[in-house]
Formats: C-alpha cells, sequence, structure tokens
C-alpha cells in the first residue's frame, strides 16, 4: 500500500493559508460597523366579514325551566341561522344562575346563551339579525373584521412595506454616517399588533328592521427588526 505524502503538506498549506488570511478578516471586520434597527409599517384594508353575537335569555322558577327556554330559544336561532347560505354560527358561551336575594326576581333562575354568527354577505347577515332580534334575542356585538386568507394577504403587505422601509432607513443611516450598508444580519419578524374589534352596534331591545353596520377600514402592522452592517465608503 502507497501512502499519499503530498497530504500532510497540503494541509500544512491549508493550515499556513488560513493563519495568513486571518488577519486581513479580523482587519475588515474591525472596519464594520453594526446599527440596530427596527422599524413597523402599516396597511389599511376594507373588512370582509361582519360578526354578530347574540344571546337569548330567559328567567323561570327552575333552573331546568330556564335551561329549556333558553335551548329552544337558540335551537331556533340556530336553525335559522343555518338557513341562510353563507352565514356560519356556534356557541360563544352558556351560562346559569340563581337571582340574588333582594333582585326583583330574587330566588328566580336565568340562563343565558351566547351565539357567534359571521358572514362575508353583510346585507344577508344583518336580515338575519333583525330576524332574531324580533324573535327576542338580544344583540350584544356587531362587529367587521378579516378573513383568516384577508388578513394573512394584509400581513404579507405590511411585511414587505416594513422590509422596503428597514432597508431604506439602513441606508439613509449609512450616508448619514459617512459609511455604505452592505447587508443585513439577524433578521426578526413580527410581532404583530392585533387590531381591536368595531363595535357597530349594541342592543336588547326587539328591532322591526335590521340593524345597520357602516364598514370602515381595518390596520393591519408588521413589525421588522435586523442589524445593518455597514462599512466605509
Amino acid at each position: 500500500m502507497q501512502v499519499d505524502r503530498s497530504l500532510p503538506r497540503a494541509l500544512l498549506a491549508f493550515a499556513l493559508g488560513a493563519a495568513l488570511a486571518l488577519p486581513a478578516w479580523c482587519a475588515r471586520a474591525a472596519e464594520q460597523t453594526v446599527l440596530s434597527l427596527a422599524v413597523t409599517a402599516q396597511v389599511s384594508v376594507p373588512p370582509d366579514e361582519l360578526a354578530a353575537d347574540l344571546r337569548a335569555s330567559a328567567t323561570a322558577a327552575s333552573a331546568a325551566a330556564a335551561q329549556a327556554a333558553v335551548n329552544r330559544a337558540a335551537a331556533a336561532a340556530i336553525t335559522a341561522a343555518r338557513a341562510v347560505p353563507g352565514v356560519s354560527v356556534a356557541s360563544a358561551g352558556y351560562a346559569t344562575w340563581q337571582m340574588p336575594p333582594g333582585s326583583p326576581a330574587a330566588g328566580h333562575w336565568q340562563a343565558n346563551q351566547t351565539l357567534a354568527l359571521k358572514s362575508a354577505d353583510a346585507p344577508a347577515l344583518l336580515r338575519l339579525v333583525g330576524t332574531l332580534q324580533d324573535r327576542g334575542l338580544a344583540l350584544g356585538g356587531l362587529n367587521w373584521q378579516l378573513s383568516p386568507a384577508a388578513r394573512e394577504a394584509a400581513e404579507a403587505k405590511a411585511l414587505q412595506r416594513a422590509i422596503a422601509r428597514l432597508r431604506k432607513r439602513a441606508e439613509t443611516a449609512a450616508g448619514l454616517l459617512g459609511l455604505r450598508f452592505v447587508r443585513f444580519r439577524s433578521v426578526h419578524l413580527g410581532p404583530q399588533p392585533q387590531p381591536f374589534p368595531r363595535p357597530m352596534a349594541l342592543g336588547a331591545a326587539m328591532a322591526a328592521t335590521p340593524p345597520s353596520a357602516p364598514a370602515a377600514p381595518i390596520d393591519v402592522s408588521n413589525s421588522v427588526s435586523a442589524e445593518a452592517v455597514l462599512v466605509a465608503k
């Protein structure tokens, strides 16, 4: 078996080259300036989904009677909601309690069930809400919101705007410092601040006409932070 005696010499040459290059690399690294930056960008987009919270309530001498009345009202409301194309309905809470002493209905029991409805067809949802109010359900909230797909698209657009703004800020800062921007490192995305819901209407009384809900744009933000590497011009 032959031994390649050139291998140790190759390793020695590589190590020697690396040792000679190290001071130059360290010198270049020492000439770099690292600038920490963070920006947030925002886009305003029209909402594409309307959500409504409706509450069925009943008071009776017993918990069973109050719950039975609420169950009937909620079941009828769910049936009516499922009959409207494009409307989704889900239970958003159920509670039963006894009225405290000293209250007008002391000793009686009250039961509540809240239903969450949403639809991209706002006129259809508003007509349904008016119908359910006529049946005795209380409107607890009416909010415009973004569907998951619309929110994802808005966040992507805000992120694109934030990254462009981050690069521009890095280049501007480099110019003011008499340096040149070369690249980013340690880039961090988000988190995205969540917008507050937009309450449009509240009401407990039965309504002969559907409620109105004018839409307003929803602000969606995204953030990015990074270290900008600057070098001499």
